[in-house]
């Protein structure tokens, strides 16, 4: 490799990390890509050898992109001449992780007797390809395509150690890429959830920091004034003793979300000189679990403090199997009782109680108290139970 296509090279792969981690970055790097060796166009896209069809979308990855193509050049390549790319022909010559070229692939005294040189090629006045097949899963290939015209010539020796220079880390793009849109789509999914919610919801980050509040949180925050977000800082009460109280509680559940060790959370009551009122239930969110993205540590569900979450026994059972015992037991615990004061207010045994909160967890698919408290929280017998119109 020349020292300027050693050069270029690092320019390029800079350019495909940056497209891994940038939504539409993609067609930049092909345009780089198909300058650096002199072709008018390229693409990212998909073949099908078990149907012999073609995907230009790539839809849920974001890994699709052309550069000078046409719209409609695209649209008849998907539709019907991607069927019938003579460099397609045989599936044994393309591997994951090798770059060819269209005279490997099919011999170039016979391309301009096919309908796909003749109908396609042609009239965009494309003659050589070189192509680097970055994966090949289950006889489906994803692949970096540039073009080019039959006056610039084939691709030699150089610019096709540049292709294959670039491969490893166009593998790893390609793969950290639908990596991190499996977790947006994930993180979204889930906050999507707790807009739903009969309650406001915050999300923190093990030191406490806001990482998101549902519409319904911000609300009751500005209406009540008795707790306050604050961008870039944790979660603060105005009057003093609440603070600390509420620092506490953050800290243990930070503990539990990170370490495995601290506190089960709990529950505060605000209460303003006014009237006002505010009920917050602390609950950890386990690191290994991270139901809505990996930062989160702390969930904070704020109601008001006379607004128990009641008639939930009848959606535990019908969702989790819970017996009427097992019910009423998680439904304290969701309004923040705890285990001894359930069990003094039912004239039960704290052993029976104990023994019917082990079942409940287990039916609901837990493994702690901790996590039946929150399952219940942001699952679908709190949704069932408060349905929001359409």
């Amino acid at each position: 490799m020349t020292p300027s296509l050693a050069v270029a090279s690092q320019a390029l792969i800079t350019l495909i990390y940056e497209a891994a981690t940038q939504h539409g970055a993609w067609s930049q790097f092909l345009a780089a890509l198909a300058q650096q060796l002199q072709s008018h166009a390229g693409l990212i896209w998909a073949n099908d050898f078990s149907n012999r069809s073609v995907d230009v979308q790539l839809p849920g990855s974001g890994l699709a992109a052309t550069y000078g193509f046409e719209s409609d050049a695209m649209a008849s390549f998907a539709s019907y001449y991607g069927a019938r790319n003579v460099w397609l022909e045989d599936a044994s010559l393309h591997r994951e992780g090798a770059v060819v070229t269209g005279s490997m692939l099919f011999p170039d005294h016979c391309l301009k007797k096919t309908e796909y040189w003749t109908d396609w090629l042609r009239p965009q006045d494309i003659f050589y390809t070189a192509a680097a097949i970055v994966e090949l899963r289950a006889e489906r290939s994803t692949n970096v395509t540039v073009v080019r015209r039959e006056r610039a010539g084939a691709y030699d020796a150089g610019e096709l150690a540049l292709m294959r220079k670039l491969m490893p880390h166009l593998q790893t793009a390609f793969a950290l890429q639908r990596k991190l849109r499996r977790l947006e789509v994930l993180s979204q999914s889930s906050t999507q959830v707790l807009e739903l919610l009969p309650f406001g919801v915050l999300l923190l980050d093990a030191t406490s920091q806001l990482l998101y509040a549902n519409e319904r949180a911000l609300a009751m925050t500005a209406s009540t004034r008795l707790l306050q977000l604050r961008e870039g800082a944790p979660l603060y009460c105005p009057r003093e003793a609440d603070n600390g109280a509420l620092r506490r509680l953050l800290h243990e559940a930070a503990q539990t979300g990170t370490t495995a060790a601290g506190g089960p959370g709990g529950v505060l009551n605000l209460n303003g000189l006014t009237g006002e009122q505010l009920r917050l239930r602390v609950t950890p969110l386990p690191s290994w679990h991270s139901p809505f993205g990996s930062a989160s540590a702390i969930a904070v569900f704020l109601s008001d403090s006379s607004d128990l979450i009641t008639s939930l026994a009848a959606t535990l059972r019908n969702f989790y199997g819970m017996t009427v015992a097992e019910a009423r037991l998680t439904e304290a615990l969701v309004n923040g009782y705890s285990l001894q004061e359930y069990a003094e207010r039912q004239r039960i045994s704290i052993h029976t109680a104990r023994t019917q909160i082990k079942s409940a967890t287990a039916k609901a698919g837990a493994q702690r108290q901790v996590d039946l408290v929150r399952i219940v929280l942001t699952g679908p017998a709190v949704l069932q139970r408060n349905p929001l119109p359409a």
